[in-house]
Order: structure tokens, then sequence, then C-alpha cells
């Protein structure tokens, strides 16, 4: 995108101006809020929302992070049971509150880390469910509201209204999202990720919120007890991220021990890692799509693992035989990206795994071209450069301009010609300068 804060100016004016037309909404709810027979009940579900803003669940890493709150249940069974006037004043005026809360923890805690910036970013999230919560209410509205237990016809409406909610709130803040990283042409693959990861998690808490709905007005002694499926689903949610995260932090470490195996080889896959995001960069990838690229040079040769010290840690040139074993580490990676499906977004061998191919076909796989995938193409050029420049015992590595004239010779064969100029552009800007410095190679005794 040309100009990111021309971007995000304009959308955070459209957002002004979707405060703007709420605003009316809001006083309407206030004034019938007086004449409401269930206040209890509006304070009950209120209660509820304010529980389920408290229990969040990560959807994304890095440090600006979305995630997945489960005040949904309650939300669901506001629009439900009241008007959607008032459904909206309540719904916003609870994550107000909220958020203030939260600013002034983070003022009294780390001053620092609160900027305007994110004060609005936060902020705008009231003017979002708000929004939601008032399209989800006008649907109901406009099929008159009919009672989830009217069969066919309630169920229907309680299901589009939901699906409403569900899909413009993750849009807006998707969109959102996007436009604070500097990255709003994103939005739409943000925003079709977090439907897909959360469309059976919103699905499970909308029957919740229909029968909140229902028993509150007639048997509220029964509502805690819907309470407990929303607990339960918390548990899953945060011991399925933990569980994650801890298999990421393992394999990971795997990986640092593998390069711990052989002195020559330490700090070689953050080398590769950090010059293969490097290209990614200068091809204009976006931030996801980088840190992808960086991941998956810190686990692209994890399938040496297997590779017996032998043959890893040998002071000379490997035999045929002994390279087909070196080979098979390859097959690894695929084999971990077929078993770790779940968990390709943060461990992606499954693009990883391909950067031995040779552009032209004749490489293990027969893959070629565009079929390779572009992360394993970018990596191929990175891990090129390094083992060529790069001490090993029985020779110093090359001067980086034999290295880059070999790359150029390379490409169109063994290589993607475009991002050997990617890699080359990376190179004169001193972006490699940079990562080795980080991450120096050891010299050949």
């Amino acid at each position: 995108m040309k100009n990111p804060r021309a971007v995000a100016l304009c959308w955070y004016l459209l957002v002004a101006a979707l405060a703007g037309l709420l605003s009316p909404v809001l006083l309407v709810g206030a004034g019938e809020l007086g004449a409401t027979s269930a206040i209890w009940s509006l304070v009950v579900l209120a209660l509820g929302i304010w529980f389920g803003l408290h229990r969040t669940v990560r959807l994304s890493k890095g440090e600006f992070h979305s995630v997945y709150t489960l005040d949904d249940a309650p939300t669901f069974a506001t629009i439900f049971l009241f008007s959607t006037p008032i459904a909206t004043m309540v719904v916003c005026l609870v994550r107000t509150v909220y958020e203030v809360a939260r600013l002034a923890k983070g003022l009294r805690l780390h001053r620092d880390r609160v900027t305007p910036g994110n004060v609005l970013y936060h902020f705008s999230d009231i003017v979002f469910v708000g929004s939601a919560t008032w399209m989800a209410g006008t649907v109901l509205d406009l099929l008159n509201r009919p009672s989830p237990l009217t069969g066919l016809q309630g169920a229907g409406a309680a299901m589009l209204a939901g699906g409403v909610w569900f899909l413009s709130l993750f849009l807006l803040n998707s969109i959102h999202l996007s436009v604070f990283l500097g990255t709003p042409e994103v939005w739409l693959s943000k925003a079709v990720t977090s439907v897909r990861e959360n469309l059976a998690t919103c699905a499970l808490f909308l029957p919740i919120g229909l029968l909140m709905s229902v028993f509150l007005p007639t048997k509220p002694w029964l509502v805690p007890l819907l309470f407990v499926p929303v607990l339960l689903i918390h548990a899953v949610m945060e011991a399925s991220d933990k569980l994650e995260v801890e298999t990421e932090q393992t394999i990971l470490a795997l990986s640092a021990y593998l390069e711990e195996r052989d002195d020559y080889t330490s700090g070689h896959s953050h080398r590769v890692a950090g010059y293969a995001a490097a290209i990614a960069k200068e091809l204009g990838l976006n931030s996801d799509e980088v840190e992808s690229t960086h991941r998956a040079g810190l686990i692209h040769d994890l399938g040496k693992i297997d590779v017996p010290d032998a043959i890893l840690r040998k002071p000379g040139f490997l035999t045929e035989d002994e390279r087909a074993v070196m080979r098979t580490h390859t097959d690894r990676a695929v084999e971990l990206g077929e078993k770790l499906v779940a968990l390709k977004r943060g461990l992606p061998f499954h693009l990883a795994a391909y950067h031995h191919e040779n552009f032209d076909g004749t490489g293990y796989y027969k893959m070629s071209g565009d079929n390779i995938p572009l992360i394993s193409r970018m990596l191929a050029v990175a891990d090129t450069f390094d083992a060529m420049t790069s001490d090993r015992p029985y020779r110093k590595g090359m001067d980086d301009s034999e290295a880059l004239l070999r790359l150029k010779k390379a490409a169109g064969t063994q290589l993607d010609p475009a991002l050997v100029t990617a890699f080359l552009k990376v190179y004169d800007k001193g972006q490699v300068d940079l990562v080795r410095t980080e991450c120096p190679a050891k010299l050949a005794s």
C-alpha cells in the first residue's frame, strides 16, 4: 500500500462516522431502559458480558495480536431478549467500562506502552461491537422477532441474526487490525482466516445465548448453569492454544539443538531465516507472510535430526551414499508437514520442505517453477548463499562476490531468477550483513 497513514486516517474517519450513526440508537436505548420491566435480567446479562470480556484466548501471535473474548453467549441473549436500542446501548456501555478499566490498569502498570494509537485501536472495538449488535437486532426486527421456540422460523431468525453479528464483527476487526499494522491490503485474507478458525466456536455460543434468553425470564436459576459450558469452551480453547505454543517452542528448541550438534552450522537456520525474510519484504509480502517465511527458515533443516552424526559432522566431502542419507531430511520435513497440519501456521513445514527443489524441475520431487512453494524458493536462495559463504572444516567459505556470481549463474536452473534478483537487492541494501552480524558463522580453524 502506497500510503498506509492516509488509509488509516480514512479508516478512522469511517469509524467516527459509524459512531455518529450509533449515537441516536444509544439515546433511544437509554430512554427505553427506564420502561423495561426486566431490569434485573439486563443486569445479569451485562455482568455475563463483563465476565466474558475477561476470559480471552489469543488468536494470533506477535506484539499486536487479536484475541477471542467469551462474551458472545450473553451478548446473543441480550440481542434476543431486549429491543435493538437497549441491547446496543448495554453492549456498548459494558465494553466502554471494560476499556476504561483496562486503560487505567495499563497506565498504572506500564505507562510507556500506552500510546494514543493503541488507545484509539482498543476503544474502536466499542463501535464495532455496537454496530454488530445493532445490525443483528435490526435483522430480528425486520423478521418481527419470532421466538426461538416457534420452530424453524424462530430458529432460522436466530441463526441469521447470530451470523450477521459474527460476520460483521470479524470483518470490521480484520480491517481494523490490518490498517493498524500498516497492511490494509490483507484485510480480506485476515477476515477469511478469522471466520474459518472461529466459526465453530461461535456456533457453540449461539445456542447457549438462545437458551439464556429463554430461561432468564421464566427459570432464572437455570441461567448460571449455562455459564458452565462457556467456561468449558474457554478451558478447551486455552488448553489448545497452550499446547500449540508449547509444541512450537519444543520444535524450535529441537531445531536449535540440531545446530548445536555441529559447530560449523551454528546459526545457519537463523541466518537463512533472516535472509529469506528480507527477500519476502523486498517482494512486498505482508507481515504475516514475512513471519511465516522467517519461521520456515528456522525449521527448514529440522529433518536432519535423523541424520547420523558420522554424516552430519563429517570433516570432509560426503560420498554418494552419504548424500542420499542427507537428502532424506527433506522427506522428514514433508512428513512433519503432513502430521502437524493443525500447527501449519506456526510451523510451516509444508512450505519449507522443498527448499532443495530445483527451479527447472530436476530436483528430488521433480517440482518446477511456481509449483514449488514460494517460501521454499526463497529459502533455496538464502540457504545456497549461506552454505557457500560459511566455513566448513574442509574448506573456507567463499567471498561474497564469488557467491553472488554463482547465485546469478544458478538463476533459472537451480534457483528462481526473480528471487535471486530480490536477494541481490537485499544484499546491496546491507540487510545480509545485518543478519550476519546478529548470527555470525563459526570460522574454520
